[in-house]
C-alpha cells in the first residue's frame, strides 16, 4: 500500500501544484463587480484660495474586473485624488471623477462612481483680527461684574473672504467666577463658531475679573391714576 503512495511521488506532487495553479488562475481571471469606498483626497490647492464648501470626503465607485485583482483593491483602500493645481482663482470649479483620478489597474473598469462629479468653491484666503468678548458663568448672587480686561484683547482669524466677514467678534468659554485665581485671573479658550475659520496662533487668553456688590434696583415709580370723569 505504501509503495502505490509513494510510486513517482514527485511527479503526482507536481501534478497536483500544476493543477492547483491552473485553479487559481482561473479563479482570478473571472470576472465579477464589487463595490469599492474610497476617501477624497484634495491636493495643490493654491496658496491664496481656500475650500469654502462641503468638502465630499469619500467617493463610491462600481468596479468590474478579475476577482483577485478586485479582492486586492478592497484588501487595500485607495484615495480618490482631486487635483486643484489649475485652479486660477475664486469660484466655482467642477472635477468629474474618472479612472484616473483613482489611479485603478488597467484590468479594472469603473462602471461608475458615486457621486460622479465634486463642485467646489473656492475663496480668496483672508486673515482679520476681531475682539474677544468674555462670558460668565456662576456669579454670585447678589454680586455683579464690576471691570474685566482680557489679554490678548483681540485675536486674528483666518479663512474663507466671505466665513471671515461674518465673524464680529469670537467668544471665550464661560469664565466661571468661582474659580478665579487670588488675582482674579483666569484662562480660557476662544470659539471662532466656523468650521471653515481658524485662529493665527493660540485662542487662549487671559481673563481678570473685579466683582463687587451689585447696583440696587432702581425703585419702581407708580403710574398716576387718570381723573374719574
Amino acid at each position: 500500500m505504501m509503495r502505490m503512495v509513494t510510486r513517482n511521488f514527485g511527479w503526482k506532487v507536481t501534478s497536483l501544484a500544476v493543477s492547483f495553479l491552473v485553479w487559481l488562475s482561473l479563479s482570478g481571471s473571472r470576472e465579477s463587480t464589487t463595490s469599492i469606498t474610497a476617501p477624497v483626497q484634495y491636493r495643490n490647492i493654491p496658496k491664496s484660495l481656500q475650500i469654502s464648501s462641503e468638502m465630499v470626503e469619500s467617493v463610491h465607485f462600481v468596479l468590474r474586473g478579475p476577482s483577485l485583482t478586485l479582492s486586492r483593491l478592497s484588501s487595500q483602500p485607495f484615495p480618490l485624488i482631486i487635483d486643484l493645481s489649475n485652479v486660477r482663482g475664486p469660484g466655482e470649479s467642477t472635477f468629474t471623477i474618472s479612472r484616473e483620478n483613482a489611479d485603478l489597474p488597467e484590468a479594472i473598469m469603473l462602471e461608475r462612481a458615486i457621486p460622479s462629479q465634486v463642485r467646489l468653491t473656492l475663496e480668496t484666503r483672508v486673515a482679520r483680527a476681531v475682539p474677544v468678548k468674555v462670558l460668565y458663568s456662576n456669579i454670585p448672587q447678589g454680586m455683579q461684574v464690576n471691570s474685566a480686561s482680557v489679554t490678548p484683547a483681540s485675536l486674528t482669524v483666518i479663512g474663507p473672504e466671505s466665513r471671515v466677514a461674518g465673524i464680529s467678534e469670537v467668544v471665550t468659554d464661560p469664565v466661571d467666577l468661582r474659580m478665579l485665581d487670588a488675582e482674579g485671573e483666569a484662562r480660557t479658550t476662544c470659539y471662532a463658531g466656523d468650521p471653515q475659520v481658524n485662529f493665527t496662533s493660540s485662542p487662549q487668553v487671559r481673563v481678570k475679573v473685579t466683582i463687587g456688590p451689585a447696583d440696587p434696583a432702581p425703585p419702581e415709580t407708580a403710574t398716576p391714576t387718570p381723573p374719574v370723569k
